[in-house]
This record gives C-alpha cells, sequence and structure tokens, in this order.
C-alpha cells in the first residue's frame, strides 16, 4: 500500500499539472506576439510532460539504458520538426 507521503506527492504534482494546464490556457489571452505564445506554451508542455515522465513513470528510479530508451522518439520528433523547416518556411 502506498505511503501516506507518496501520495502527497502525487496529489502535490497533480495540482502542479493542474495549474500548467491553467497557464497554458491563459498564455493564448496574452497581449504578446503568437510566436512568444507558442514558445511558451511549448515551454508549458515540455514541463508537463517531464513531470509525467519522471513521477508517474516513475523513470526517476530506472537505470540510464532505459533514460536513453526514451530520450530516442524525443529526439526522433524533434529531428523531423528540423527537417520539415525548410518546406514551412517556403510554403509562406
Amino acid at each position: 500500500m502506498e505511503s501516506v507521503e507518496n501520495r502527497r506527492r502525487y496529489i502535490a504534482i497533480w495540482l502542479w499539472l493542474v495549474v500548467l494546464v491553467g497557464a497554458g490556457l491563459g498564455a493564448s489571452a496574452l497581449p504578446v506576439p503568437k510566436v512568444a505564445v507558442l514558445v511558451l506554451v511549448f515551454g508549458i508542455a515540455v514541463a508537463k510532460a517531464s513531470m509525467v515522465i519522471r513521477d508517474y513513470m516513475h523513470l526517476k528510479f530506472e537505470t540510464l539504458v532505459i533514460h536513453l530508451i526514451a530520450l530516442i522518439p524525443i529526439l526522433l520528433i524533434i529531428g523531423l520538426a528540423l527537417v520539415m523547416i525548410p518546406d514551412i518556411v517556403r510554403h509562406k
């Protein structure tokens, strides 16, 4: 059975995730350029994903090999996004 300390930690993380969702939604109403909003929203998304990966998927207790396996899809997504930049720029 989970200890009370673990439950409090999960609840605190969940509350942070809820706050970050609200911050992401509220960012669209900010009077700043859309590029700044996109950077802010993606930054918040990365923070939320890292919290979920670290705490709910228990990646912080795993070995280096598991960390590297989890890193491969992230690098693939970044690579695919970078490859698409010329097409996006040329499309304008």
